[in-house]
């Protein structure tokens, strides 16, 4: 369990231990090369995406996952994010944020985020660690150009706010059926492999908040069902959160548009019985037991 003091770490457990491996965080990177909105300094971005990837690959990170919306509009934008990360020479594991799909609708299927996988979603294994990557955009107002995907998707948020649901927004999304199953599919797997499980989506679902998946209430419930989930990661809430759940942590990491120069990024090291989390910027430090 997670027993986080003022500064986020955990005192109780072995800090003489050596982390199994590392991987780094990014999250709502949101270039775009467009004048700043209030807090969001899109240009910046770019220095800020070099500087994080450069020190993630001097920390030694295994891999980097980007947690979605790696460009904030136009499709130009991937090109220099993308010149970035190509040259960094880290590997980078990406999935898609609903800012990723503010592009012109007949390149929305092209989208380099999409790489590993054109339904967005896909799962990798590391030293006995399974990575499920979700795509959380899957059923929503943007991610298609057919009407009647898109109708369904505004009848869904319609249908949540008549019931009450903070969330019911047209900027979140949600996780189909199949890939509900597909989910479950693998968290099967994955304990038939007596695998430990990191859960990676650009939407949180815990806890209540306005910018949770739209049908975070049915992600839940599968979740609940298995014990060997150690954290679900994402971004999308800028500010950051965190929940502790069904022995599960919740992380919601900051964005790194957010202010003109202090970036926002994190190291997670993970250990046989915890996580830590290095924040770099403005993202918190914390130690989590699992």
């Amino acid at each position: 369990m997670s027993d986080k003091n003022d500064s986020g770490g955990t005192e109780s457990v072995d800090q003489s231990q050596k982390p199994l491996f590392s991987f780094g965080i990014i999250a709502d990177v949101q270039y775009a090369n467009s004048d700043p909105v209030n807090t969001r300094f899109y240009r910046s971005s770019l220095g800020k995406l070099r500087n994080s990837l450069s020190t993630l690959k001097e920390d030694s990170a295994d891999f980097i996952i980007n947690l979605g919306d790696l460009i904030d509009r136009d499709y130009i934008s991937y090109k220099p994010v993308f010149d970035i990360i190509d040259s960094s020479g880290v590997k980078v594991y990406h999935i898609a944020g609903n800012h990723d799909y503010s592009v012109d609708p007949r390149l929305k299927k092209r989208l380099p985020v999409l790489s590993f996988s054109k339904k967005g979603y896909y799962s990798f294994v590391h030293k006995n660690f399974r990575f499920i990557c979700l795509n959380g955009n899957e059923e929503s107002t943007y991610i298609s150009n057919n009407k009647t995907v898109i109708n369904e998707a505004y009848n869904n948020i319609s249908k949540l706010r008549n019931n009450g649901e903070i969330n019911a927004v047209e900027w979140n999304g949600s996780i189909g059926n199949l890939q509900l199953t597909w989910l479950t599919n693998q968290l099967n797997d994955a304990t038939a492999k007596k695998e430990k499980v990191f859960l990676v989506c650009h939407f949180p679902v815990y806890p209540e908040n306005i910018h949770n998946l739209l049908n975070y209430k049915e992600v839940l419930p599968v979740l609940e069902r298995y014990h060997n989930v150690i954290a679900w990661l994402n971004g999308h809430n800028h500010t950051g959160n965190y929940g502790y759940f069904n022995l599960i942590h919740f992380i919601t990491f900051k964005g790194m548009v957010e202010t003109e120069s202090n970036n926002s990024f994190a190291l997670v090291e993970v250990f046989k019985n915890k996580i830590s989390v290095k924040g770099y910027g403005r993202e918190e430090s914390q130690k989590l037991e699992y």
